[in-house]
């Protein structure tokens, strides 16, 4: 090391005892932490069933109609933990009555009209993407099958066009097949394939194939070939539909989650064809528009729960940068955004955030370490607070001052990006205030229990 670098080291040290020394540095620091926890919560716990520490958010959420829980990351344990305790809290106190997933629409659907078959941990498999398969996201799955024999039940749903499970593919060619088994076993049988055929080139290319010609012709191939056959069974179900409906009396929209299940595959194909910009949006305007029909078709009145990203959920992702491969780039425009235009006041976003810890890695789960957030973030402006767990909402406040001046000026935050596998400090910047209603920061987290 530099002997220079040494000496300004220790100077720098004195002079830094000094300072703490003198009560006037104290009662600065101390007038600091007063100003910001002014517009900071602690939350207690994780688990709790005791909401006391939660009772600050029902004059916040009580005329709300859709809470958004969104994260920065998906594989951390204290996110799925603190999501399912809110879930609980929104339902058992505010009258909340669906939970929808970042997660295939039919999935979720048949998850759930099965939940008496299945066990707790049967429905969130098959539910939702394996990202969220853990002991802390179990413990919400055992108490949605509790309620569901309740007079008051949590309904359980997805809202994402993306392939989540074999499982759906089986449930839907039962249920032709009780009205044409030749055409329920061709479903399944053409279903299987296609989605062989489109993993294989998309492996082969990987995500990143913005700028590689061959990968998108390969693609085309796929839904040039498969798309007749998705559109012929469509039909098929629209010609039959009263027989279909028959064939599954325990829910009258059956006929109409299948076709869209349906549509949406052969849409989730061609977005492989999208570069990586292109195809989060086409996915996004997709997952809105989903949510928008489950909320006046599946169900009208009902308030909403969604579960997603953060890039998914925020208000304003468009006027959001975010450090791609080196570069600052503006983000995509979200399905957040486009519901934010319709909702407005209606809805209430929550972004989590974290400032150290460990997690794991999506496709691999190989474990990764986050070293403490540096000055400049807001991870680290809300770890000031001192608690372990931060809360501070954004909503009411309309103007800047000095207490909340961090709202409404640009801010750097950690993320993971379109195509990063790890979260990376300092790689996205954005004004609070346009993008959530509130914000939860951990002071440390740890990677999902993934033996449950």
């Amino acid at each position: 090391m530099n002997a220079t670098k040494i000496c300004t080291g220790v100077m720098a040290a004195g002079l830094a005892i000094s300072l703490l020394l003198s009560p006037v540095n104290v009662s600065a620091t101390s007038q600091k932490n007063t100003e910001l926890k002014q517009n900071i919560r602690e939350i207690k716990s994780l688990t709790s069933k005791d909401y006391k520490d939660l009772e600050f958010l029902k004059p916040l959420l009580k005329d709300k109609t859709v809470v958004s829980l969104g994260e920065n990351f998906h594989r951390v344990a204290e996110y799925s933990s603190i999501k399912t305790r809110l879930i609980k809290y929104l339902h058992e106190e505010l009258d909340f009555d669906v939970i929808a997933f970042e997660a295939g629409l039919g999935d979720s659907f048949a998850a759930y009209e099965n939940a008496n078959s299945l066990t707790s941990k049967e429905m969130m498999e098959r539910s939702i993407f394996p990202i969220w398969h853990s002991k802390e996201t179990l413990g919400l799955f055992d108490y949605i099958k509790k309620q569901r024999e309740s007079d008051k039940p949590l309904y359980l749903a997805g809202y994402d066009m993306q392939f989540t499970s074999g499982h759906l593919t089986q449930f839907i060619g039962n249920w032709i097949s009780k009205v044409d088994k030749d055409q329920g076993k061709n479903y399944v049988e053409f279903e299987m394939q296609g989605l062989t055929d489109f993993y294989t080139v998309f492996n082969k290319y990987g995500m990143d194939n913005d700028n590689n010609p061959q990968a998108k012709k390969e693609i085309k191939k796929v839904k040039d070939e498969y798309e007749p056959k998705y559109e012929a069974l469509i039909q098929f179900i629209k010609d039959n539909k009263e027989q279909l409906a028959a064939a599954y009396p325990k829910n009258p929209q059956m006929v109409n989650i299948a076709v869209k299940t349906l549509e949406d595959r052969i849409k989730f194909i061609e977005m492989g064809m999208y570069s990586t910009k292109e195809s989060y949006e086409f996915r996004d305007r997709i997952m809105a528009d989903n949510v928008e029909w489950l909320m006046k078709v599946m169900y009208p009145g009902k308030k909403v729960i969604l579960w997603a990203h953060n890039d998914h959920l925020a208000k304003n992702t468009s006027k959001i940068t975010t450090k791609e491969q080196g570069k600052w780039i503006n983000s995509f425009t979200s399905m957040g955004e486009l519901l934010h235009k319709k909702l407005k006041d209606k809805e209430y976003v929550m972004g989590l955030y974290m400032n150290s810890g460990k997690a794991s890695t999506i496709t691999t789960q190989k474990l990764f370490n986050i070293k403490p957030m540096p000055k400049g973030s807001l991870e680290h402006l809300m770890m000031q607070s001192g608690y372990k767990v931060a809360f501070a909402d954004l909503s009411t406040h309309k103007s800047s001052n000095k207490n909340n001046a961090w709202m409404f000026n640009p801010i750097y935050a950690a993320e993971d990006g379109m195509t990063s596998e790890i979260v990376k400090p300092m790689s996205m910047r954005f004004v609070p205030k346009e993008q959530y209603d509130g914000i939860i920061v951990f002071d440390k987290v740890k990677e999902p229990t993934t033996k449950y």
